[in-house]
């Protein structure tokens, strides 16, 4: 309200602000300065919600749908400690709860590997239809038209380890349809993110043109990049045109590089560079 007053008729129910709540401290790590993914935005939008939400009682319209929810996910031990004091959350008991659940390593065991990759995927395009077809006519098309990422809350190698990887791998590359594919995979130490990066396709030339992108221009070095060869023997045997896979793994020094700050650097690579292999900045 333009008076600030949070009266009743413009309150959100608790289970709503809790489910929201919980978003935002996921996807902001809690806001922890050395994940690096907490915005003002983020910070403005919990406050928010922490003001307008009446934290007292559920609102007796959902109930019926929200409150069944609610302790189906979470037990009256979990809700009493998110709400030590029955009034206004606690936020990092929330977070707490909410990403124990979301990292259980029983959890992440147990999916087969197209479901590891499927659950946390984004496609990014490189350039439009019309920008596309204008390259053409220059005869500078990019290095690919489009990028695959998912996010895997698991370290490298125990993804690697599972059943039929490359198979599985190689299945989920040619359904997304992309030039490149990478799974950015993330284990936290001691509430630190560690990460890894793997990139695949194809072509070898493109895999190789990224790998070396990522390792030594200019624009990556803030992400650390360094290779782990010995995971490189995944789809030596490779041939472009067999429909064989080329695997390089990183590790990825800075913790703080999610998907929001790789894929800039991989679309850069993408755009800045032709399908012939003529690139227009040197690494």
């Amino acid at each position: 309200d333009g008076d600030g007053n949070n009266n009743g008729s413009s309150m959100m129910d608790k289970s709503l602000g809790l489910a929201l709540l919980g978003v935002i401290l996921l996807d902001s790590v809690n806001m922890l300065p050395a994940a690096g993914k907490g915005t003002q935005r983020d910070d403005d939008a919990m406050t928010q919600l922490l003001q307008r939400t009446n934290w007292t009682i559920f609102d007796e319209t959902s109930s019926s749908s929200s409150s069944t929810t609610t302790t189906t996910l979470l037990d009256t031990k979990t809700l009493e400690k998110i709400f030590p004091n029955n009034g206004v959350p606690d936020q990092t008991a929330l977070f707490e709860v909410l990403s124990n659940a979301k990292n259980d390593p029983q959890f992440w065991a147990s999916l087969s590997v197209t479901d590891c990759l499927r659950i946390d995927y984004k496609k990014f395009i490189v350039s439009s239809k019309e920008e596309e077809e204008e390259a053409e006519r220059q005869q500078q098309r990019p290095l690919v038209s489009s990028i695959g990422l998912s996010s895997v809350l698991m370290n490298m190698n125990s993804l690697l380890a599972k059943d039929d990887f490359q198979k599985e791998l190689t299945a989920f590359l040619n359904a997304s349809d992309v030039g490149l594919f990478g799974i950015m995979a993330v284990d936290f130490r001691n509430g630190t993110p560690h990460r890894e990066l793997l990139l695949t396709g194809s072509h070898a030339s493109v895999v190789n043109s990224f790998a070396e992108y990522a390792l030594h221009h200019a624009n990556a070095a803030f992400l650390e990049m360094s290779e782990r060869k010995e995971c490189n023997n995944i789809g030596e045997d490779h041939d472009d045109d067999d429909g064989s896979i080329i695997v390089r793994v990183f590790r990825q020094g800075n913790g703080k590089g999610s998907r929001k700050q790789v894929a800039p650097v991989l679309l850069e690579h993408a755009s800045s560079s032709s399908a012939s292999g003529e690139r227009s900045s040197s690494l």
